[in-house]
């Protein structure tokens, strides 16, 4: 019979909830272990559930409204109302005195043998439906244009926010990758550390070498623990991130499956990448309707000063009570409106529709510039960088040499471990060197990818920036 706790078992289950979890997210190996990640996982993950993509993605539902809002304004507006109320009003204090008044016309038999009263009070019942259409508005046909294309800015928005939350998360990938190399070069020199240190305590008890030798041996594995300690707090925080990123709980212990390597990206005609970048990032696009609407609000503005033409009409009943002299009635009517003089309001609106369309288009000849800035520094840096990891490279292999040759000589009592020490710190450091030396180039590919607008397309293992 085969233990639960059987490595078979515990293989066969991981496999199991891989397949469960499904291609586009983050795996979970077994129960109790880490969410298995890959590059694109964290990049789908993070689009599906980061703040940023939410927020712009609810803000088109904010632009539709705004549209239908808009176009309300050409639609027939419908309302009822029913009233009833009892009323009583002085004549007297309205003007009317039929005393008066039928004394000065001479008629005594009419004065003498007729009381009208003063105060009169009486019930009133309205029902009604009041139909109202706009028939020419051409400031409010301008605001709805405006509108329409604010639907396509908020597109444009939730396209910009797509591949920011893409870039953040695939550099908070690299990152997670990075502090594993650095754990894994800390590792290695404490185990590098533990061997010499053994060494110097045989040489001291053949009489090659001294205490010193063992002690300076001791403290440089005390060195190596602590900076394996700081590694390893490292990638705890570089987890954290990673895991609010893409949506994951913030405790979840995570796998990454992609690993770091060097993918020599080709350099290309300048001008093609920024043809490539001016076509494909969604801010030049933003920035553009960005200004096509602010030309439809200054339309709108000076719109304004135009007449507008609209119809009405109302029918029902009123009385004095909806049984009591009721009676049909019934309105119909067509109102211009033209502005004549209203303090100066429509001109400051146009003035300050004007500056916000003047700003708008400084912004978008900026953008493009951004644009263009991003596309060249991103290639420069990466061209330099590539140079560095090649120099890391070389940097790592010359410092394991020196520390074989520096160890044969302490081992051989040629000399004192002075050399093996120096040697020991000159390679952690080269190790150092060369895992940051390769994210930093990896960040430069993500950056231009970025810059040409293909973010969430950007894979660790293509040659493509």
């Amino acid at each position: 019979m085969i233990h639960p706790r059987h490595p078979i078992v515990a293989l066969l289950c991981g496999a199991v909830l891989v397949f469960a979890a499904g291609p586009g997210r983050a795996q979970p190996v077994t129960a109790d272990s880490a969410y298995s990640l890959s590059l694109q996982q964290a990049i789908d993950g993070a689009l599906a559930t980061n703040v940023q993509t939410l927020l712009a993605d609810a803000r088109r539902d904010e632009a539709a409204g705004s549209r239908a809002e808009a176009r309300s304004a050409f639609l027939p507006h419908v309302s009822a109302d029913v009233s009833q109320s009892r009323r009583q009003t002085n004549l007297a204090a309205q003007g009317i005195d039929f005393g008066s008044a039928l004394s000065g016309s001479g008629n005594a038999a009419a004065a003498g043998g007729l009381a009208f009263p003063s105060v009169v009070t009486y019930n009133s019942f309205d029902a009604r439906a009041t139909l109202r259409q706009s028939l020419f508005d051409y400031s409010a046909w301008q605001q709805y244009q405006g509108a329409k294309i604010g639907e396509e800015i908020a597109d444009d928005q939730l396209a910009v926010a797509r591949e920011q939350v893409a870039t953040q998360a695939a550099l908070d990938y690299v990152q997670a990758l990075a502090a594993r190399e650095s754990v894994t070069a800390a590792q290695a020199d404490l185990d590098l550390s533990r061997t010499l240190t053994d060494l110097a305590t045989d040489q001291e008890n053949v009489g090659i070498a001294t205490g010193v030798d063992v002690t300076r041996a001791q403290t440089r594995q005390a060195r190596a623990r602590a900076r394996l300690a700081q590694a390893r707090t490292d990638q705890t925080r570089a987890d954290i991130r990673l895991a609010r990123t893409v949506g994951l709980p913030l405790n979840a212990p995570l796998a990454l499956s992609d690993r770091l390597a060097f993918r020599a990206v080709a350099d290309g005609d300048i001008s093609d990448a920024l043809g490539r970048a001016l076509a494909a990032r969604p801010e030049i696009r933003l920035a553009a309707r960005q200004i096509h609407q602010r030309e439809k609000l200054l339309a709108a503005a000076r719109g304004q000063r135009l007449p507008t033409l609209s119809a009405m009409a109302d029918y029902g009943e009123s009385g004095n009570t909806y049984r009591e002299n009721d009676e049909d009635t019934y309105t119909v009517g067509a109102q211009i409106q033209i502005p004549i003089f209203d303090g100066g309001a429509i001109g400051a609106r146009i003035d300050s529709a004007a500056s916000r369309l003047a700003q708008q288009r400084i912004q978008y000849r900026d953008t493009r510039q951004q644009v263009e800035q991003d596309v060249r520094l991103a290639r420069r840096t990466l061209t330099t960088l590539a140079d560095q990891v090649d120099a890391a490279q070389a940097a790592l292999g010359l410092a394991e040499r020196e520390l074989n040759l520096s160890r044969d000589r302490f081992a051989n009592g040629l000399t004192d471990n002075i050399e093996v020490v120096d040697a020991q710190a000159s390679l952690a450091d080269a190790r150092n060197t060369q895992v940051a030396a390769l994210a930093d180039y990896t960040r430069a590919r993500i950056n231009l990818a970025a810059a040409l607008g293909a973010a969430q397309q950007f894979r660790l293992e293509s040659s493509a920036p």
